[in-house]
């Protein structure tokens, strides 16, 4: 399944990012996120083996397009002289947050079902598309 997620995530990197470069960050993000929170939906329900499969393709093609073109976008927020310190904050946030989200995660797991981290994690995605979509500008 990696083998797979992998492909699809190196086959959408490149044009996500020329399409980002066309459409603008924010957009193609959005459009990530919006995968993202489908992917996660059908995680939720995927009821055989060949679904997983291809909602783990799906979530390569969402992390090809979301993965180069955040990094990207953060380039595109700050100075240049300002680069080194935005990334570093950047994957730090994101470092962080992977505790408290796997914690979550279980929790939801264990307390309600397997499915619930998948509608949790689809919910703030599509939280996330809005704000991205509200909240920041290019």
């Amino acid at each position: 399944m990696l083998v797979l997620f992998n492909i699809a995530y190196a086959v959408t990197s490149l044009p996500a990012g020329m399409l980002s470069d066309r459409l603008g960050r924010r957009r193609v993000i959005t459009l990530g996120w919006f995968i993202y929170a489908l992917v996660y939906l059908g995680f939720a329900v995927a009821s055989e083996l060949w679904q997983v499969w291809l909602l783990f393709a799906c979530y390569g093609i969402y992390y090809g397009i979301v993965e180069g073109v955040a990094r990207a976008f953060v380039a595109d927020l700050v100075p240049e002289e300002r680069r080194g310190t935005a990334y570093g904050l950047y994957h730090g946030v994101v470092g962080l947050t992977l505790l408290p989200a796997s914690l979550i995660a279980g929790w939801l797991w264990q307390a309600y079902s397997p499915a619930a981290p998948f509608y949790f994690g689809a919910g703030l995605a599509f939280i996330a598309m809005l704000g991205i979509m509200g909240l920041i500008r290019e």
